[in-house]
């Protein structure tokens, strides 16, 4: 269902984090950038919240949210069996709605709602965002600084919380109109096979595919974002519908797995390419500069027998990461560009 849905076109969408204050804002830029597929805006700097392990983490058993001193984590010194045992009776009655985000910790998926819903012309997609397992996972600890990942209760709750927030959100968007897109966003995920951080390929691979299948019910698509390097060949090897990379920087290391990217375009799968950079550098490259790389970047897909015609035909044009750490000038000046490079693939001038 995915190479399919995407009829032939070059969509441009973004990673959720931006640096708006102004919600409403913030919502008509990706309007006015993203007409096909919009996102709801990720407001760091609006509140702590918003912050991409804080915004995901309603109900999670024996999180505690301190707002003043800017810290999350969970204490597991006191009893939450309650609350586990809550969370998996709802889990179990495919109750969503108990999973849902407050408004507070997410005013723009609110306003996106909104405005999509008022909107006269509606966009084919609605792309949403939520922090992955290993992420959210390794980042979040417990009163002892031991990351929540490695407690399989806490891991197993995880999961489960997060694969229903995202199974919330497409209902929220199907009831908007546009068909839902939610990715799961996994910085993290550039750890893997680091002698730093220990990973159990199984423990993420089934992370990963619960939420995937849990999108895949609610008739969503399932994308990932990873804005580093990783093992590629792992996620593409997930069910996961679209995989997020940084092209700009590292699109020779997706290159290492030219059988799994083949294999993965075939059974319908989408390219999100980072080619649009996240930094000050964006002043220097015009839309002629990044497709230029596009271009190097699709001989060196050929080199590896996988055709340009193939990739082109599942395609998307994003950012390398979110925007959240940019002043607001920048990130006008990333989303512009990311629509103009989509805009200039479509038109057929560019090859």
């Amino acid at each position: 269902m995915t190479k399919q849905a995407l009829n032939g076109k070059i969509f441009a969408t973004a990673v959720g984090s931006v640096p708006y204050k102004d919600v409403a804002a913030a919502c008509d830029k990706i309007l006015r950038n993203f007409k096909e597929m919009p996102f709801w805006p990720q407001l760091v700097k609006w509140s702590f919240l918003e912050n991409m392990y804080v915004q995901f983490s309603e109900k999670l058993p024996g999180v505690v949210v301190d707002e003043k001193q800017k810290k999350i984590y969970v204490d597991t010194s006191k009893d939450f069996s309650a609350a586990a045992e809550l969370l998996y009776e709802k889990f179990l009655g495919n109750d969503p709605d108990f999973f849902s985000i407050s408004r507070q910790y997410a005013e723009g998926l609110y306003a996106m709602l909104g405005a999509v819903k008022g909107a006269a012309v509606k966009p084919q997609f609605l792309k949403g965002q939520i922090t992955g397992p290993v992420s959210f996972g390794l980042t979040v600890t417990d009163e002892k600084k031991q990351p929540i990942f490695y407690n399989r209760e806490l891991r197993e709750a995880l999961v489960k919380m997060l694969s229903m927030r995202a199974a919330w959100q497409a209902r929220k968007i199907k009831e908007t109109g546009p068909e839902p897109v939610i990715f799961i966003d996994e910085p993290y995920l550039a750890s893997m096979g680091s002698s730093y951080i220990s990973l159990k390929k199984e423990d993420v691979f089934s992370a990963l595919e619960e939420i995937a299948q849990a999108l895949h019910k609610e008739g969503a698509l399932c994308g990932i974002h990873c804005c580093g390097n990783t093992d590629w060949g792992f996620i593409l090897g997930t069910s996961i519908d679209i995989v997020n990379f940084d092209a700009y920087s590292f699109y020779e290391a997706v290159l290492l797995y030219p059988k799994e990217l083949s294999g993965f375009i075939d059974r319908g799968g989408i390219l999100a390419w980072g080619i649009i950079p996240n930094t000050k550098d964006i002043f220097d490259e015009t839309a002629d500069k990044l497709i230029s790389r596009i271009k190097g970047a699709l001989a060196a897909f050929e080199n590896k027998g996988i055709g340009i015609k193939k990739v082109l035909n599942a395609m998307l044009v994003t950012p390398s990461c979110g925007m959240g750490l940019l002043d607001e000038k920048a990130a006008d000046c990333v989303m512009e560009r990311s629509a103009e490079v989509a805009e200039r693939l479509n038109s057929g001038k560019a090859f």
